[in-house]
């Protein structure tokens, strides 16, 4: 039985997240988190940003040993590849040490949210439990125990994403003119707008890999 959660944190409840708190107008999307021996490497998009500054309020926290900007993209910001330190115990690190897989985590100068998948209830309740311990507040927006749908099967789509695509559809997003707009679409399913860009771009990216590549990355 596959699980699913949805869950928020203030983003001064773990430690990328303190990293990017001083910019008030941040938006993050971690892209993928590679975890080592001894370090974290979470590859970041980042908007509202000067990529300059980010270098800088990142440089000056503790657990960071090296940033460095690998892409820039005019509609999805700056892509940066961080490397923590590991001696920290934190959010990013029980996840990644856990049997749980993150889908996704986006965040502000306030708070994050991350999209996490278990294969059964007990990794949540354990993480759930560490972040209590460490006096860290959590919500929880959505949690789903249930088996995937076939079409979540057949094209990789997780249940947020296959959510995302269908809402936008049935809203009319992808006609042309716009029946509606990314915020509205956002305010329905109660998250953010950059949350709800996200789980589509990923969702596009599932269908695309399942439907026209030989061999999906």
């Amino acid at each position: 039985m596959v699980v699913y959660a949805e869950l928020k944190i203030p983003a001064d409840g773990f430690v990328i997240g303190q990293a990017f708190s001083s910019l008030p107008d941040v938006q993050v999307e971690l892209e993928r988190v590679v975890p080592t021996v001894d370090t974290v490497v979470p590859f970041v998009w980042v908007r509202g940003a000067d990529p300059d500054d980010v270098i800088q309020v990142t440089r000056a926290h503790g657990a960071v040993e090296h940033i460095a900007v690998l892409d820039e993209y005019e509609a999805q910001g700056t892509l940066f590849r961080i490397v923590w330190r590991r001696a920290f115990r934190d959010a990013i690190v029980a996840i990644a040490e856990s049997d749980m897989t993150l889908l996704s985590a986006t965040g502000t100068a306030e708070e994050w949210q991350f999209e996490l998948r278990a294969p059964s209830n007990a990794p949540l309740a354990e993480f759930q439990h560490w972040l209590h311990s460490e006096g860290v507040p959590l919500t929880i927006l959505r949690l789903t125990n249930t088996e995937l749908k076939r079409e979540q099967q057949q094209y990789g789509l997780t249940a947020s994403q296959h959510e995302a695509l269908r809402l936008a559809y049935e809203r009319g997003y992808f006609n042309e003119p716009h029946e509606t707009t990314l915020e509205t679409l956002a305010t329905e399913l109660g998250i953010s707008r950059q949350s709800f860009g996200g789980r589509l771009r990923r969702g596009f990216q599932n269908l695309v890999a399942s439907t026209l590549m030989d061999e999906p990355k």
